[in-house]
């Protein structure tokens, strides 16, 4: 199922291994990415692994949820919490299919503010 094989790919992004690996950010990230992180800033798939500041990181996600914009386009939502830090963020994906394969092309998170 398309929404498992995503999930899968999100949560593989959020781990050293592949945060870390330029062969496993060029299969799972369009040529073009591009990100709005959490913090503000815009980060690029062309930038390296060390200038897009992908290292180690502690977060697990939860409330995966998968809508069909088009034919070859999807947008992944969630929630994840940094367990170094304790912040809770709201994130959105999009993906395309580019020659058969899922490739995030888009990623936004936003901060939840403490309550």
């Amino acid at each position: 199922m398309l929404a498992d094989l995503i999930e899968r790919q999100e949560r593989a992004l959020l781990t050293t291994d592949v945060r870390t690996s330029p062969e496993h950010l060029r299969r799972l990230l369009t040529d073009d990415f591009f990100e709005i992180g959490s913090s503000g800033r815009m980060l690029y798939r062309t930038a390296s692994a060390a200038t897009m500041d992908l290292g180690e990181i502690h977060i697990t996600l939860s409330d995966f949820s998968l809508e069909t914009v088009q034919d070859d386009v999807v947008l992944a939502t969630y929630r994840t919490e940094d367990h170094s830090t304790g912040r809770i963020a709201l994130r959105s994906s999009i993906w395309v299919n580019v020659d058969g394969q899922w490739k995030m092309r888009f990623h936004q998170g936003t901060i939840v503010p403490p309550s």
